[in-house]
């Protein structure tokens, strides 16, 4: 593969990859700080434990912190990123390894082509054995039955 065309792909990605960390991080930390802000309300609120509670228990109190959503990632949802990124490299790599077989690139490209798949399928693969192990170890919500 042309070096300027890896150059270009690592930057991308590099540049890419450091935007969406800190645009994470920036939302992670407004989180934080509203929850923070809620809770210094919530305890300057009360004088004592018996009045939270109290209001807790009243419906005005039960429809405040039912209107309290915050973010809460399931655990299987860095699994199904698993999957999802595992797809989406494992096509990456076929596309590059048949168009190496049409001929339509050069002979460089079968071994990134090689390495995207066996990515792709690690990624499959600790997709698997991480919800073999959730299911394993008891983790999993049991079926309810209808």
């Amino acid at each position: 593969m042309n070096t300027d065309v890896v150059a270009l792909i690592a930057v991308f990605g590099t540049i890419s990859f450091i935007t969406w960390t800190i645009f994470s991080s920036v939302r992670r930390l407004r989180l934080a700080r509203t929850q923070a802000d809620v809770q210094t309300i919530l305890l300057s609120r009360f004088d004592s434990a018996q009045n939270m509670a109290a209001y807790v228990q009243s419906d005005a109190g039960k429809q405040f912190l039912r209107g309290l959503h915050f973010e809460q990632e399931s655990p299987l949802a860095p699994m199904l990123a698993c999957v999802r990124w595992g797809i989406v490299i494992i096509f990456l790599g076929a596309a590059l390894c048949i168009l190496r077989a049409m001929g339509a690139v050069d002979s460089d490209t079968i071994v990134p082509g090689v390495l995207a798949l066996a990515l792709g399928i690690a990624f499959e693969v600790a997709a698997f054995v991480s919800w073999y192990l959730y299911r394993a170890l008891g983790l999993a919500e049991p079926e309810k039955n209808a």
